[in-house]
């Protein structure tokens, strides 16, 4: 018997926006006739906080590595070895699903999901032209960066934006301190959060009065609660659950996000659709698909820390014009990015997998790896040589 046509999600098994997006498809998807599968890959040197959480999907699988200890080969062995046999496709994001994608053709559509709006991504694109059949990135700036870097492909790169469910609460007026919160992974690279005791200095100099919560952790966490410790006016909440933190959001008035690099950022959806106002850096990928500045937000200079105090001040002694942009920020999502709209736009695009795929190109070669990462070396022998080297226990 034939197998049943089938998608199946290749995601890195950690907390953040990538895993929310991937979350949301799956919980609001439309009966198709496919079947849906997620395969989580999970780094035992990666410190990132784990996903740990079912999935709605007809089978959710982890594959456990220690790479580069491990002999490559036998890593994307394992990978390749879990995905169901079958027609349908497989959706990448990253380096390892396109590695093993490289040199394992499992008979399906190979749809490339861009992350994020910086070299890694674009570099992962393009590395794989031979491999992937189909790309999608969900911010305009993303799409016509990969557009410029593989004209050839241009029609085979779609725009696609996810949704997000539409938050049941939404926030309400309230006298007193303007409540602020961030919400996301703590790491300042990419968020700027060694930005916020900085902010929160300057709006105490501005004598505004305000309190803040913290959600999420990551590997600047200890630096954030060193440098800003928790006190009356500054809650840490840690990691929580999608739902959790949705919840937290609608007892907010502005959301605060310092923010380098984006591709289309969930929180951000998430706290516009929860009626709170977003302050957010002016960068080039995805706050401009959802935010406008003095209509829907305020939108800070990147790294600007007095641009943000006073946005948030603004926003502290003009309280109707929280409350106007308070309004259109739930509207924007309300009428753009309901995740029931846009999770059709994904399902069409899969439902097409027998034109798209293509059998791996002849020429399509791994491009990873060292001397010890061939398939003819068994693995012990490859993490014995290694262990040995960083002097880590084997």
């Amino acid at each position: 018997m034939t197998p049943q046509p089938s998608v199946v999600y290749i995601v890195p098994d950690k907390m953040g926006g990538m895993m929310n997006i991937i979350a949301n498809l799956l919980s609001y998807r439309r009966p198709d006739g496919l079947s849906y599968h997620v395969v989580l890959t999970h780094n035992h040197l990666s410190h990132d906080v784990r996903f740990a959480q079912p999935l709605s999907c007809d089978s959710q699988t982890t594959v456990e590595y220690t790479l580069p200890i491990e002999n490559l080969h036998a890593v994307m062995g394992r990978l390749a070895s879990v995905i169901p046999t079958g027609p349908g496709v497989v959706v990448a994001g990253d380096l390892l699903d396109l590695a093993m994608l490289s040199v394992h053709d499992v008979g399906r559509a190979v749809v490339l999901i861009l992350h994020g709006d910086y070299d890694y991504y674009y570099d992962l694109a393009v590395k794989h032209d031979r491999v992937v059949h189909v790309y999608i990135a969900y911010s305009r700036r993303m799409y016509e960066q990969l557009v410029d870097r593989l004209p050839h492909r241009a029609d085979s790169i779609h725009y696609l934006p996810y949704g997000i469910p539409l938050p049941q609460r939404v926030r309400r007026p309230s006298d007193g301190p303007l409540r602020l919160i961030f919400a996301g992974r703590l790491e300042h690279g990419q968020k700027g959060v060694l930005d916020l005791p900085s902010i929160a200095a300057q709006l105490r100099d501005k004598s505004v009065a305000a309190t803040w919560t913290i959600v999420g952790d990551g590997p600047d966490g200890a630096r954030l609660r060193a440098a800003w410790p928790a006190s009356p006016s500054v809650r840490y909440l840690g990691s929580l659950t999608n739902a959790e933190t949705i919840d937290r959001l609608a007892d907010h008035d502005v959301f605060v996000l310092p923010t380098r690099v984006e591709g289309l950022p969930v929180a951000l959806l998430e706290a516009m659709g929860s009626g709170v106002v977003p302050v957010v850096s002016d960068i080039d990928s995805g706050v401009p698909d959802i935010v406008t500045a003095e209509a829907t937000g305020l939108l800070p200079q990147v790294g600007d820390v007095t641009g943000f105090a006073d946005a948030i001040a603004r926003l502290d002694g003009d309280r109707p014009l929280l409350e106007r942009l308070s309004a259109a920020a739930r509207r924007t999502v309300e009428e753009r990015f309901d995740v029931r709209d846009r999770v059709a736009d994904y399902q069409a695009l899969y439902a097409r997998y027998a034109e798209l795929y293509r059998p791996l190109a002849v020429d399509a070669t791994l491009q990873y790896g060292s001397r010890l990462d061939r398939p003819w070396i068994p693995n012990p022998f490859v993490r014995m040589e290694r262990s040995t080297l960083r002097g880590k226990p084997r």
